[in-house]
């Protein structure tokens, strides 16, 4: 799976260690199975759309992007069992652990920018 690292328009780093789910399976496992998100991890989906929290076991934070990195919508703190609706436009769904946008003040109108790491 590819992986990478995710900052924002102003330079900081928001998290470390970013897999990109880029397959039907993998967007649709997700984070199922998983016991926590640590802080510095997240989970680009890719292309992405609405997204549930079903059968998950912890909160996280969900950053609706457009094709260009553009933050259009975060769904803070989104509990286990819950849904929320994509945004028109929405292009990818970042997943990190919740209280990470607001810990690095995230708002709709941010740029993100993914960087991609060399296969090892």
């Amino acid at each position: 799976m590819k992986s990478g690292t995710v900052e924002s328009d102003r330079g900081v780093t928001i998290a470390h260690h970013v897999c990109i789910a880029s397959t039907f399976f993998r967007r649709l496992v997700g984070l199922l199975g998983h016991c926590d998100l640590p802080l510095d991890h997240g989970l680009l989906l890719q292309p992405g759309g609405s997204v549930h929290t079903l059968c998950m076991r912890f909160p996280i934070d969900a950053l609706f992007l457009d094709g260009q990195g553009r933050i259009l919508k975060i769904a803070h703190g989104l509990r286990p069992n819950c849904l929320a609706l994509a945004p028109s436009g929405t292009q990818a769904v970042l997943e990190l652990a919740a209280g990470r946008a607001g810990a690095f003040d995230l708002h709709a109108g941010d740029m993100l920018r993914l960087n991609l790491r060399n296969a090892s």
